[in-house]
């Protein structure tokens, strides 16, 4: 596994930093902070990223443990403290840390902080400073919130205004919000789209108004809630306009709206589709939620996606639990650390084994059979011609080219008379797997 970025070397985030620049400097280390996204996205011309992107952990992924330190739970899980969560994310080479407001003592999720503003102010302070000398950037922060519910959306939008400023402390460039969970009267109020905007996208632009001047931004991740789908998330950052939303994709939450987990749906679809909206990401390991019952994320996929989308920003990750899952950290007798560990080596593998260019790699694959006598002089001739102008019409900003070409080598392979069987076999999976994320990212 290849090494991560040295963290004595990333940089300060500030918002705007962008892997494209780090490329030319021979590091993408600068990727960590969340950069504007695109706000009419098209087909550009393009270059697959081969950046080494800093990979940032939320600290959500101990929050049944932190959680019981905050509260000072005597059952439970074990407890861990914030400053030690931190501590173990160096230790165990993550480049970044995403540290949820949740995990401040003093935060609550219905109303205003417990504790005095000073005293809020001074820990965000020394997690700050923690991260500094750890050589750990903050990628980014959040609260729970419902703009969707008319009853707690005006106290929602006082709270966040107050996040934003810890946000500020923390070194934080992004706080993350939701949407709100479906409120009881949709259908009352109007519906879906009624509620949306007349409720959820002026709290957006109210807190967006009051981030910008502080250098914040405000990244809204869809939830399965009032923002279940891809079109339902990319309408209401549309809805909003405002410079300062953006999104963070969140993998494990594209749904059917109201549905009650993704199992079924085709959340790599919606993934893609809010890339170019997105300036951060929260990469899962189950797509369909922690209470799915669906296979585990696809990360070659998902990191080809992204790095033919152009991702120019850092990868957080966050490992959730089911209930009743019998390795859920309640039910543990230390905190999750080789999980989380596992998470990080399953993301840095799928980001290492995406490094490539996928047209290279499978041109210099046909090279290599044709010279093992698996495949002949014309079909090697004409898949690689193939290959090469599937890519010139992707760097062309033509991807209905490049879809096309891709189609016309799946269509040869599996009819070349010159191709062993078992290279077939292998190259119809491969190219085939390349078609598949064509059509996630491109359709």
């Amino acid at each position: 596994m290849p090494s991560h970025p040295d963290r004595r070397h990333l940089l300060r985030l500030t918002v705007g930093t962008a892997v494209a620049g780090a490329a030319l400097a021979g590091s993408a280390r600068a990727a960590a902070a969340p950069a504007p996204a695109a706000a009419a996205p098209g087909h550009p011309r393009a270059r697959y990223s081969t950046a080494d992107y800093p990979v940032s952990m939320n600290l959500f992924c101990f929050n049944q443990n932190i959680q019981s330190w905050i509260k000072n739970r005597a059952n439970g899980a074990p407890k861990l403290s914030t400053m030690a969560a931190v501590d173990w994310a160096a230790e165990a080479g993550f480049d970044a840390v995403d540290i949820t407001a949740y995990y401040i003592p003093g935060y609550e999720t219905h109303t205003m902080p417990s504790r005095p503003a000073e005293e809020i102010t001074a820990f965000a302070t020394g997690l700050r400073e923690r991260c500094e000398r750890l050589g750990l950037p903050v990628t980014g922060t959040g609260v729970f919130n419902d703009f969707a519910d008319p009853s707690r959306r005006e106290l929602d939008v006082e709270r966040t205004r107050f996040w934003i400023d810890v946000a500020r402390a923390m070194g934080a460039p992004a706080i993350r919000v939701f949407s709100g969970v479906v409120p009881a009267d949709l259908d009352a109020a109007g519906g879906w789209e009624a509620v949306t905007r007349a409720r959820i996208v002026p709290a957006l632009r109210e807190i967006a108004e009051y981030a910008a001047p502080r250098g914040v931004r405000i990244l809204l991740q869809n939830h399965g809630d009032m923002t279940a789908t891809a079109e339902q998330t990319i309408r209401t950052i549309e809805w909003t306009g405002h410079e300062n939303v953006s999104l963070i994709n969140d993998t494990g939450y594209f749904r059917p709206f109201r549905a009650p987990t993704g199992d079924g749906y085709d959340w790599y679809r919606d993934i893609a589709a809010c890339l170019p909206y997105s300036a951060s990401i929260q990469v899962k390991r189950l797509p369909a939620g922690a209470d799915s019952a669906g296979p585990p994320m696809d990360y070659e996929r998902l990191f080809t996606a992204l790095r033919l989308s152009g991702w120019e920003h850092a990868v957080p990750v966050e490992r959730l639990w089911a209930k009743d899952a019998p390795d859920n950290p309640g039910k543990q007798p230390t905190p999750p650390f080789d999980q989380v560990a596992a998470l990080l080596a399953d993301v840095r593998a799928g980001l290492a084994a995406t490094r490539q260019s996928p047209f290279r790699v499978l041109r210099e694959r046909l090279r290599d059979l044709h010279r093992e006598r698996a495949v002949g002089l014309r079909s090697w001739l004409r898949l690689s011609g193939l290959l090469k102008a599937a890519e010139l019409d992707y760097r062309r900003g033509s991807p209905a080219g490049a879809r096309q070409a891709l189609d016309q080598a799946l269509a040869l392979l599996a009819a070349a008379p010159d191709v062993a069987p078992a290279a077939r076999e292998s190259l119809l999976r491969e190219v085939g797997a390349l078609r598949t994320v064509w059509g996630d990212v491109y359709g």
